[in-house]
């Protein structure tokens, strides 16, 4: 079964509006080619196309004036080519092995050379349907402008890849947030997805190209949680690289500096792990904990972020709070933290090329988390350029945009 909610407060159900797209263009050959993923093929059985809305072709001028906004005062690129975009559905799975689908934003340049593919994985945007990333730019929200973003990339010669995490399509589930497994699979689905799609345009796929997953806040914890199960899922369309935008790649430090995402951290693994495992009630006072449910699932993470308190001790459990910040949950809470543990990323013993983009003055990852987060990759082996940017906070995706393209191109 999928993470299935329960009934809400006074009997209700959880209301919700989601936005279909009305018309699909069907894909033929949407079984993955079972030869091209090599050893691990039957894992790819369920990154097959369901359907595709081919969006069409955006223009320089136009992709310049869409991706502005993100840049603000750091100096926005200039589109190198226009950029075909696309909406592929495909089939996916939650932890407990429930089929579903999700969405998958792919942006293709107008090339018949592209230099890489750039896989990208969002912030936190909510656990439910109205929160799906990909509903950012048609409802004219304000979460990352993540489509800006991966845009101006593929404007500069790449195939950017942008998928919702799973959990956003159906009615009674939610996001298994921060849960490593389900962040890793559902980007090597769309990795295996895209490259079925673009073979009526590229012969060879995507296998001869550079692959790159990168992520943002909670989508540097998905990039490396793909990359620790590279030489397991990867296949013939392995990870290159990774790069990490603030990554978030724990869960105890998000907890103590930035506690008004706890909630939906708690409700995602007390849906995945059971609440003998995961309770809410040991971790987050009562007031909290005995509206989780209900107050995760109405609100996407703009709403989350005002409604919780921003100060740990408004939010946690005195006794987890304690052992929180003294780092003593292996005493005190063995089984939260033994899933806090099994959902930390990037520390899995790979050893692709890592670049990490961090800001001195970032609230949510503290440099010194950061600091030591690399210090801990490079220990067992992993390559890393870390570059650290005085007087930036959390967002680092602009200021770093062409150390990124750089970077990328000295991969290929």
């Amino acid at each position: 079964m999928m993470i299935q909610l329960n009934r809400h407060r006074h009997g209700r159900g959880k209301a919700a509006i989601y936005l279909t797209i009305a018309l699909f263009v069907a894909v033929s050959g949407q079984a993955a080619s079972q030869s091209r993923a090599g050893s691990g093929g039957s894992r790819f059985s369920h990154g097959r196309i369901h359907s595709v809305v081919e969006e069409g072709r955006m223009l320089p001028g136009a992709i310049d004036a869409f991706a502005r906004p993100l840049f603000g005062g750091s100096r926005a690129p200039s589109a190198r080519y226009a950029v075909d975009v696309a909406v592929l559905r495909i089939y996916t799975r939650y932890p407990s092995g429930a089929l579903t689908q999700t969405r998958v934003q792919v942006f293709v340049p107008d090339t018949a050379a592209p230099e890489a593919v750039y896989l990208f994985a969002p912030g936190s945007t909510g656990l439910i349907g109205i929160c799906r990333p990909s509903r950012e730019h048609e409802a004219g929200i304000v979460w990352g402008r993540y489509r800006a973003h991966v845009l101006a990339v593929a404007a500069q010669g790449f195939i950017g890849v942008l998928p919702d995490y799973i959990g956003f399509e159906d009615a009674e589930g939610i996001q298994p947030y921060f849960h490593a497994e389900s962040e890793a699979r559902v980007l090597f689905n769309a990795l295996y997805a895209v490259d079925q799609w673009v073979r009526t345009q590229l012969p060879d796929g995507i296998e001869s190209l550079t692959r790159v997953a990168a992520g943002y806040s909670q989508g540097g914890h998905a990039a490396f949680a793909a990359a620790d199960r590279n030489e397991l899922l990867g296949g013939a369309l392995a990870l290159d690289g990774v790069i990490g935008y603030g990554p978030t790649t724990e869960i105890e430090p998000l907890f103590r500096t930035y506690p008004s995402l706890a909630p939906m951290v708690v409700m995602s693994f007390a849906s995945i792990y059971g609440r003998d495992r995961v309770d809410p009630h040991a971790i987050l006072l009562d007031r909290w904990a005995d509206e989780l449910e209900y107050d995760t699932t109405r609100q996407c993470v703009g709403g989350i972020q005002r409604f919780y308190p921003s100060s740990p001790a408004g939010l946690f459990d005195p006794t987890f709070l304690a052992s929180l910040q003294a780092d003593r949950l292996d005493q005190t809470h063995p089984s939260i933290a033994a899933v806090f543990a099994a959902n930390r990323t990037g520390l899995g013993g790979q050893r692709l090329p890592v670049l990490i983009l961090q800001g001195t003055d970032d609230v949510v990852v503290r440099r010194s988390v950061q600091d030591r987060f690399v210090s801990n990759l490079r220990r067992q082996g992993t390559p890393v350029e870390y570059i650290v940017y005085d007087g930036v906070r959390h967002d680092t995706r602009q200021i770093a945009f062409s150390d990124v393209i750089a970077w990328i191109r000295a991969l290929e």
